[in-house]
């Protein structure tokens, strides 16, 4: 009898639970193993919609212009673009701002204005910035000015505009120097200048494939303009095509594990080093 009234219970609770009548409570997923104890909240990110706006909406991945005042919770005013007559553009998702703001924005539309109130943890952390002080709160009255789609970075751009700059220099300073300078040298068993321009090519070789470029030795004006030439195009050619997922790949570099976006910063340093070295020698010359 007793089995049969704890059937008819049972029942009448899942017809209940189906119905939404009695709230289900939280069951932890399968595979994850329940664990006692309560959640602990760290950081709280809250607002207060001040206006709403009617424009267009602050979708993730876009470009924001907005206005601001920040203050400290002692009412302490520590910046504003508003003072300056200085709106702040930025792209939401790529770091460019506290992680508040990259939040903060969620929902709104041009027009629109808030105030943030953003925890320490979501700010400038333990230790703070400048004039924030660690562990501040910090609050800012902001609006939403324009949103619009955010321009396309390359995936190179950490390096390639480096890159393109110092192929330009390298290439004009070997073409100003004459034929007959390119043997100079300004000691007995010193390198010459050809040797020294013939460094950015057997470099980024050996930085690329890790093995040693084969040049002849002391090649003439011409063909060492050809073989720098060729080896910067080809590296340029790499640069501004490659995707993103070049950039994450394993490499070596100095014998250490790194990434391909490791070595070609040390591509970009290594060429400055030898174009420092050209301009002394040119100077050596009495070429400017």
């Amino acid at each position: 009898m007793i089995a049969h009234i704890m059937r008819i219970r049972a029942l009448a609770l899942d017809v209940l639970f189906a119905a939404g009548a009695i709230a289900q409570p939280a069951k932890t997923p399968t595979p994850m193993p329940a664990v006692p104890g309560t959640p602990v909240e760290l950081a709280n990110m809250r607002y207060i919609e001040i206006a709403p706006g009617t424009g267009a909406a602050a979708a993730p991945g876009k470009e924001y212009t907005v206005h601001y005042t920040g203050w400290l919770r002692d009412g302490t005013k520590f910046d504003s673009s508003v003072d300056r007559n200085q709106p702040l553009n930025f792209v939401q998702g790529r770091r460019q701002v506290i992680v508040g703001w990259e939040i903060g924005f969620e929902g709104m539309r041009v027009g629109g204005k808030r105030r943030l109130f953003i925890p320490f943890q979501l700010a400038y952390g333990e230790g703070g910035r400048g004039p924030i002080p660690p562990k501040a709160e910090l609050i800012f009255d902001v609006e939403l000015l324009d949103v619009k789609d955010a321009p396309q970075l390359e995936a190179s751009v950490d390096v390639l505009p480096i890159f393109i700059d110092l192929e330009s220099k390298v290439l004009a300073l070997a073409k100003a120097v004459p034929e007959d300078k390119y043997a100079w040298r300004p000691s007995a068993g010193a390198p010459a200048f050809a040797d020294v321009l013939l460094g950015i090519p057997r470099g980024n070789w050996l930085l690329l494939s890790q093995e040693p470029g084969a040049i002849e030795v002391e090649p003439g004006k011409g063909r060492v303009l050809e073989l720098i030439a060729e080896n910067l195009a080809s590296i340029r050619k790499t640069l501004e095509t490659a995707r993103p997922s070049l950039f994450n790949r394993d490499a070596m570099l100095g014998g250490k594990p790194a990434t391909m976006r490791a070595v070609y910063t040390a591509v970009d340093s290594h060429i400055a080093e030898v174009l420092g070295e050209a301009h002394a020698y040119a100077r050596m010359m009495g070429i400017q």
